[in-house]
């Protein structure tokens, strides 16, 4: 059932991706590559291990991907609408997620970087767009 979400997921990406012209740097894949956990004490990740793709088109965002703890696997997948204003200011309104359940029907504030063919986002972000104490910054690379 997992690998059916995932593969679905995946498809629907790439549909998405193909089937709409680039409106904005966000939009299209992306591999995510590094994942740094600053929410707790005892990091639930600190890593490279793992896998994910995200995409973007057209005011919609979906992921799906993997996180790997010792010999625990933990799914990771999700969809939603996104917004940015003010250059680097980025919302994500979370419709479905299964690692974070608690995110899901929530908009969460980001800041995002682009340069070239990377993609650095980090979250939770206040209502005045500073970081958290606490937060999670993700690396991600555009796929071609």
């Amino acid at each position: 059932m997992k690998t059916k979400v995932f593969l679905s997921l995946m498809t629907l990406g790439m549909i998405l991706c193909s089937s709409f012209p680039q409106k904005s740097a966000i939009e299209g894949a992306w591999r995510l590559v590094k994942v740094e956990d600053r929410m707790s004490d005892v990091p639930f990740w600190e890593q490279d291990t793992g896998s994910g793709v995200k995409f973007w088109a057209d005011g919609c965002f979906a992921f799906a991907g993997f996180f790997q703890k010792d010999s625990v696997v933990f799914d990771n997948y999700g969809w939603g609408t996104y917004k940015i204003s003010e250059g680097n200011h980025y919302q994500e309104y979370i419709l479905e997620n299964h690692l974070l359940p608690k995110a899901k029907e929530k908009t969460i504030n980001m800041l995002i970087e682009i340069k070239n063919d990377t993609l650095i986002q980090s979250w939770p972000a206040d209502e005045n767009w500073n970081l958290q104490q606490k937060y999670v910054t993700e690396k991600y690379v555009r796929l071609k």
